[in-house]
């Protein structure tokens, strides 16, 4: 009895303490970031005392935003110990996608939510959505950063984006993304809806009259719901295929 009590604890623990992010936006990830590319690490350094992070140097393979970097700081242990469950630990010669932030020292830094693809044997299919989606963004040259956090508003009133897609379970498109960009007036009221890579003529002017129809809310730095006239914001809406009984379906998360 006292074992299974011991295993409960921990199982508790760890729940509580677990590092969690919120669900992976590729659009969102690319657009707070300063720096997107992908690299390969050649070489880490030891943490300094009382540093959070290590240095890691890259060989840059593809740049997709930002200025050329030698280096970039990892948020975790050099030598793979882990004092957070948010640390992580990236080894030399590894080969990812990464999304890098400019901190108040200059620094660009990574870490645990920063929606790293690593580049393995594993994942193939999705490193080549991934490219592909990247490449999109470079070619429509989406190359603007914010740090906004935008998220609509739970309106049960008004269309709510994730429920209106399930009107299109089913669909059958060809392309694998669609990209979105709005612009806000300062107060969140939506001005302008341009599609950037999207599905069809007649399944875009759908999807943008959902959004159009859509109340959001900010958080910039303590300011809430309140923006720069003329911010933009992407949002990705992602097609899924059917497999097997599972029906096609839309959806705002890159899964």
């Amino acid at each position: 009895m006292k074992k299974i009590l011991h295993i409960l604890i921990f199982l508790f623990s760890v729940g509580i303490f677990a590092c969690q992010c919120d669900p992976t936006k590729i659009a969102e990830n690319y657009i707070q970031s300063d720096f997107v590319a992908n690299v390969t690490i050649t070489k880490i350094y030891p943490n300094k005392e009382n540093q959070q992070g290590y240095r890691a140097d890259i060989k840059i393979t593809k740049l997709f935003k930002g200025e050329p970097l030698k280096f970039i700081y990892v948020y975790g242990q050099s030598d793979n110990s882990t004092e957070s469950s948010c640390d992580i630990y990236i080894p030399t010669d590894t080969k990812l996608i990464v999304y890098a932030e400019k901190n108040k020292d200059g620094n660009y830094g990574v870490g645990y939510c920063s929606g790293l693809l690593y580049l393995t044997e594993n994942n193939l299919k999705k490193q080549q959505l991934e490219l592909k989606i990247l490449e999109t963004f470079v070619e429509k040259k989406i190359n603007f950063t914010s740090k906004i956090k935008y998220s609509e508003k739970g309106d049960f009133s008004k269309p709510n984006i994730i429920r209106e897609l399930q009107n299109f379970k089913g669909i059958e498109l060809e392309n694998d993304f669609g990209f979105y960009e709005i612009t806000f007036s300062s107060d969140l009221t939506i001005k302008s809806i341009v599609t950037i890579s999207g599905f069809d003529d007649i399944t875009d002017q759908k999807l943008i009259d959902i959004f159009k129809d859509t109340s959001w809310e900010s958080y910039d730095n303590g300011v809430k719901d309140k923006v720069p006239e003329n911010s933009k914001f992407i949002i990705g809406i992602h097609y899924y295929r059917s497999k097997k009984i599972n029906s096609s379906f839309l959806s705002v998360f890159y899964l």
